[in-house]
C-alpha cells in the first residue's frame, strides 16, 4: 500500500464514482487500470466468503480491505475502519455484502443496511466523519450470478444517541446533598 497523499483526496462522491467506473471496467473485461499511487481510494468491509477480491471488482482500484465472516464487526474491524478514516483520511467506507451469504442469517440488502447503521452507532469517530461530510459509508452488494456490484438503497438511520455520562450511584457531588 502506498503512502496516502492527503492533499489530493477525492470527496466521498468522487471516490464512489471512481469505484463505479472501475466496476464498469471489470464488467467490460478491460484490464485493470494501474493504481494511481496516491494510496487507497476507499476502505471496503467485505464478507470472507469466496468472491472476487474488492480490488478486482472495482477495476484495479487500490483499496484498504477488511474481510470478515458475514460482515461481523468486532473491535479489530472497527479499529481498522477508524484508522482508515482518521489516519489515512479515506473519504469512503464501502460495506460490500453479497447475495445469499451462507455465513449469516438475514443476508442481503437488509443485512448491509444494518451493518452500515451499526458502524455509525458503534463508532463516534465514523459517525462524526459522516456527519461532517469528510467521509461516507455506502452499502453495496455483489451478485455473482449477474457479475454485478450495485448500491444498496439507503435508508437513513435514526440519529445516534449516546447516553449522557453520569456519576456512579451513591456518589455525591460537592455542594449538593
Amino acid at each position: 500500500m502506498n503512502v496516502p497523499d492527503h492533499a489530493h483526496r477525492p470527496d466521498p462522491g468522487a471516490a464512489l464514482a471512481a469505484l463505479r467506473a472501475g466496476h464498469a471496467r471489470f464488467r467490460s473485461g478491460e484490464p485493470p487500470a494501474p493504481a494511481a499511487g496516491a494510496g487507497p481510494l476507499a476502505a471496503v468491509l467485505g464478507c470472507a466468503e469466496p468472491q472476487p477480491e474488492p480490488g478486482v471488482l472495482f477495476g484495479g482500484s487500490e483499496l484498504f480491505t477488511v474481510r470478515t465472516a458475514g460482515l461481523s464487526i468486532g473491535p479489530a474491524v472497527l479499529g481498522s475502519l477508524e484508522y482508515a478514516v482518521a489516519q489515512l483520511r479515506l473519504p469512503l467506507v464501502v460495506v460490500l455484502g453479497h447475495r445469499c451469504c451462507r455465513l449469516t442469517p438475514g443476508s442481503g440488502d437488509g443485512r448491509i443496511r444494518t451493518v452500515v447503521a451499526a458502524l455509525r452507532h458503534r463508532s463516534p469517530l465514523l459517525d462524526e466523519a459522516v456527519r461532517s461530510g469528510r467521509s461516507a459509508i455506502h452499502g453495496m452488494t455483489w451478485d455473482d450470478t449477474r457479475q454485478l456490484v450495485r448500491s444498496v438503497r439507503r435508508v437513513e438511520p435514526p440519529p445516534v444517541r449516546r447516553p449522557a455520562r453520569s456519576r456512579p450511584p451513591g456518589r455525591r457531588v460537592a455542594g449538593i446533598s
